[in-house]
């Protein structure tokens, strides 16, 4: 029999990922806080926008518990729940409009070259080192 292996340090990017989940889940508390608040201030429950609205907040809220948990736990689900949260966020930065004021076309060319290039090689070597690197395969346990 072999000698029992110590379990692997958490790895940075694994500590980004959980980071990343709680600052997200702050946010998206805070709106749900906000959405019940204005259910209780206008004595609208019935509205089934704002129902609708707090049901998926809560569902998103419980998907970044649960991946905060798995990655936590090494479990192998929540290494493809974080793999999945950088891909959105990815799509996400790509996305989402620019409305930054700029002064010329270079500084505009710029912001689209951090935008459309710099972010998502960016994003996609934090998810090789959070998935795909041996101190994740260590960490994750295969």
């Amino acid at each position: 029999m072999a000698p029992a292996q110590p379990p692997a340090k958490r790895p940075l990017s694994a500590w980004l990922m959980m980071l990343v989940l709680v600052v997200i889940t702050l946010a998206i508390a805070f709106g749900a806080v906000s959405t019940i608040w204005y259910l209780i201030a206008f004595g609208d429950w019935m509205n089934f926008r704002f129902l609708f609205d707090l049901a998926i907040r809560l569902a998103m809220i419980a998907c970044c518990v649960a991946g905060l948990v798995g990655i936590a736990r090494r479990l192998r689900w929540g290494r493809w729940l974080g793999l999945f949260l950088i891909a959105a966020l990815t799509v996400m930065i790509i996305l989402m409009p620019d409305t930054a004021q700029y002064d010329n076309e270079t500084q505009r060319s710029g912001g689209a070259f951090g935008r459309m290039i710099l972010a998502p090689l960016l994003m996609a070597l934090w998810g090789y080192r959070f998935g795909f690197s041996a101190k994740a395969r260590r960490y994750f346990g295969n």
